[in-house]
């Protein structure tokens, strides 16, 4: 199976197991209401949610408010693959660019200086 990435429509079971594996504060109720206003993105592989980000549209740029890739399949390409496919979903939106939030985590950090990103920075696409 390949890695893949969609704007999530609707709740599943799977989902909210997944991502609770992701970010254990993450519930039905949050999850049902970012996908309703149509805020989150998942990386799926082998049918699983192996990463989510918590995204929004504001002023032609998109705003990512949560990033996040579970333990087990970090530093394998997938924090890379998701940043990649924001991009191109804010491209194809007709989008300036992508602001990633500012974080504490110094995994994290050492993502973003891997990508070259600083916080709060426009990232254009």
């Amino acid at each position: 199976m390949r890695l893949s990435f969609q704007q999530q429509t609707q709740l599943s079971d799977q989902l909210l197991s997944d991502l609770s594996k992701i970010e254990h504060s993450l519930k039905r109720d949050r999850l049902s209401a970012l996908i309703e206003s149509q805020q989150l993105f998942t990386a799926t592989f082998n049918e699983r949610h192996v990463g989510y980000a918590v995204a929004a549209v504001n002023q032609q740029q998109l705003t990512v408010e949560q990033f996040a890739v579970r333990d087990a399949t970090r530093r394998r390409g997938v924090g890379l693959f998701m940043f990649q496919q924001l991009l191109q979903w804010s491209a194809a939106q007709g989008l300036e660019g992508v602001v990633f939030p500012e974080v504490s985590d110094e995994a994290a950090k050492g993502f973003y200086q891997h990508l070259g990103l600083a916080a709060h920075q426009l990232f254009r696409v």
